[in-house]
């Protein structure tokens, strides 16, 4: 498959992008280098591999560490800690003059 001008066309309306001469010619390099690039992925032959999805037998009995569920801190706790709270928020400097709080939900 090879992009050309019209498909670049197309593909530019569909983006609603307004690309300049200078802009279309590296796009189309990089678009067709892309194309090049997956049409050898095609060229390989996938048949005999283990699917990335399937765990091979080695990786079953691995050192991973088990998930284990351990104490968390309760909403008091971790509104405690934090350098300033609000009630059930805590307080986080402002960003371009906004005051912001984030609040911290019970479940959690």
């Amino acid at each position: 498959m090879i992009i050309d001008d019209d498909l670049l066309n197309k593909l530019a309306y569909l983006c609603r992008l307004e690309l300049l001469p200078h802009e279309r010619k590296k796009m189309l390099h990089d678009l067709n280098a892309m194309v090049d690039w997956v049409e050898q992925l095609d060229e390989l032959d996938v048949d005999n591999n283990v699917m990335l999805g399937e765990k091979p037998s080695k990786l079953e009995s691995s050192s991973l560490r088990s998930d284990v569920v351990s104490n968390s801190l309760s909403h008091a706790e971790a509104l405690a800690l934090a350098p300033s709270s609000d009630s059930n928020y805590f307080r986080v400097p402002s960003v371009k003059g906004i005051t912001a709080s984030v609040e911290l939900s019970e479940s959690t």
